[in-house]
């Protein structure tokens, strides 16, 4: 096997899958290994941002030691660009396994604005903690001074200075140069670790000029049911836009959002049912909480009301595109559909990837991370 990469995300491990296919690779993105695999690349997701730590930290280990069986030429550990969740036990976990004793951790991505210069993270220019994640409803970042954040358990430095013998190094990168810069650091005993873009340059330095240079253009089927789990103001503000200029926007009662026990079976069916009508008659709907901005209500109590509501309109007719925003909701979801491993087909801009599902024959999911930006493509109204 060529790659194998550990992803704490959904939608993160699809957007490294996205960057697989610019190579020719023929991608898995699964929940276990399989040792059998006749994939290229196999990107594990863990969906560690959905569980404690120490599940987090059991999970990666017992994953990077089934890689290690298929002797991949690549590993690379895959976290949030802003480094949200469990980063750090994490890779002291996998490092462990793999029996290293030093870590690069790449996670800003320029092209996105995501930046870190001076030890600071930076979006857009501004800190990170005065942007929509520091509202984050389970990973709040209440500090943009990386180095801070960690309890300075990281160095954070420039690819200029040489990496020390041992611990956990987090790469400052003000540009796409400085994001390849930090390749010339690679070597066969430390960890490679960060967002999609240190990840290109890690394949670009491992596996020379993509063979696939263009994304594709969309052509999703009806009916599409989109899904949003993503809490970011902006994708609130263009749900709220499409709910009042056309409809088409299902909310989750608000009766669910407050359940802490056992489903409102009546009230679920009666939500899913409308999704289900405005699907026939529009071939779109798309399926949101209302942000009230007035009660804080417990993310993964969301995330399993809305996978339950999904699998409902599954079993009122045949759905042919499913498109999710937020990797937690996203994983949720198809674990509810029973879907255990997706297959990349198309990458329909940077972190936009639509999946084939063997579970579902007739079924393409495309999934998106929440904080970034629907094409005009998908988000097509």
């Amino acid at each position: 096997m060529k790659v194998a990469v550990i992803a704490d995300d959904l939608t993160g491990a699809a957007e490294i899958g996205g960057i697989g296919l610019r190579y020719g690779l023929k991608v898995e993105i699964a929940k276990t290994v399989d040792p059998d695999t006749k994939a290229d690349m196999v990107v594990i997701d863990t969906d560690a941002r959905s569980i404690t730590q120490a599940e987090a930290v059991a999970k990666v280990s017992e994953v990077s030691h089934a890689l290690k069986a298929l002797h991949p030429q690549l590993w690379y550990k895959k976290i949030d660009s802003v480094m949200r969740g469990h980063v750090l036990a994490e890779i002291k976990a996998q490092c462990e396994a793999m029996q290293l004793q030093k870590t690069l951790v790449v996670p800003a991505n320029p092209a996105l604005g995501r930046t870190l210069v001076g030890g600071h993270y930076y979006v857009h220019g501004e800190p990170l903690h005065s942007t929509s994640f520091g509202y984050d409803p389970e990973f709040p970042v209440t500090d943009a001074h990386v180095a801070s954040r960690f309890n300075n358990e990281v160095i954070v430095q420039s690819y200029t200075e040489p990496l020390p013998s041992t611990g956990v190094v987090v790469g400052e990168a003000a540009t796409m140069d400085d994001i390849d810069k930090w390749t010339h650091h690679m070597q066969n005993d430390v960890l490679l670790a960060g967002a999609a873009a240190f990840f290109t340059a890690c394949m670009d330095q491992s596996f020379g000029e993509k063979t696939v240079n263009d994304t594709e253009p969309a052509a999703l089927r009806s009916p599409i049911l989109y899904v949003s789990g993503s809490t970011f103001e902006q994708s609130a503000q263009l749900i709220s836009q499409l709910h009042a200029d056309k409809g088409l926007v299902c909310y989750m009662p608000a009766a669910l959002m407050h359940n802490h026990g056992d489903t409102n079976t009546d009230l679920l069916q009666e939500w899913t049912s409308e999704v289900a009508v405005m699907l026939q008659q529009h071939g779109k709907a798309v399926m949101a909480i209302p942000q009230t901005g007035e009660e804080i209500y417990s993310a993964k109590q969301l995330r399993i009301q809305m996978a339950l509501a999904v699998k409902a309109v599954f079993d009122q007719m045949i759905v042919r595109e499913l498109v999710i925003e937020g990797g937690s909701t996203a994983a949720a979801i198809l674990e509810e559909l029973n879907i255990n491993s997706i297959f990349p087909t198309q990458e329909l801009t940077a972190g936009v990837i639509r999946n084939a599902a063997p579970t579902y024959p007739d079924l393409h999911i495309t999934l998106k991370p929440g904080s970034y930006k629907w094409s005009n493509e998908v988000w097509a109204f």
